[in-house]
């Protein structure tokens, strides 16, 4: 049976999200946005968050937070101080910046995709993703590319070649 997908506004999601975070719970949402890309796409891509401590994050997690404006995020940390972290959309070639780890909400701990978990816990994905970060200076070039890629083979895919 396939299910079918609603559209809410980010307040009310957040505050579902928020309730069941704090009866210890998951919660699972549709992406939005394309600054997570290529790991994240808007509107294909589904992650499950849990509530964690702040003080277990580590470098590498994609965590959802909420800035001091009241926008969410769901990025990667990139660095870690004492009491605040540092991160970074995948798909972006800048840093937001420093928040308190007061912001953090939830850390994703399944990606799915097509159906099939991701678990970010993993360490072929933790390589992965460590792998991406280390790029970060060349970062830009890479995201090019891929999107070059991509649209070459999205046209291949709708104009075969006869043979």
């Amino acid at each position: 049976m396939k299910t079918e997908k609603q559209w809410i506004s980010s307040e009310a999601l957040f505050s579902a999200i928020e309730e069941l975070l704090s009866e210890n719970r998951k919660a699972v949402f549709t992406v939005t946005g394309m600054s997570m890309w290529p790991f994240l796409c808007h509107g294909r891509d589904q992650v499950i968050v849990e509530q964690c401590d702040p003080s277990s994050l580590k470098k590498g997690d994609i965590i959802l937070f909420q800035t001091s404006s009241g926008k969410y995020l769901l990025h990667r940390i990139i660095k870690l101080r004492e009491n605040s972290f540092e991160t970074a959309g995948d798909g972006n070639c800048f840093r937001d910046g420093w928040f308190d780890r007061s912001c953090l909400r939830a850390r994703v701990i399944i990606l799915i995709r097509d159906g099939k978990d991701i678990d970010c816990r993993s360490p072929r994905w933790k390589v992965i993703f460590q792998i991406w970060m280390a790029l970060f200076p060349i970062r830009k070039t890479l995201l090019h590319l891929l999107i070059t890629f991509s649209k070459r083979k999205k046209h291949e895919n709708q104009h075969p070649r006869s043979v």
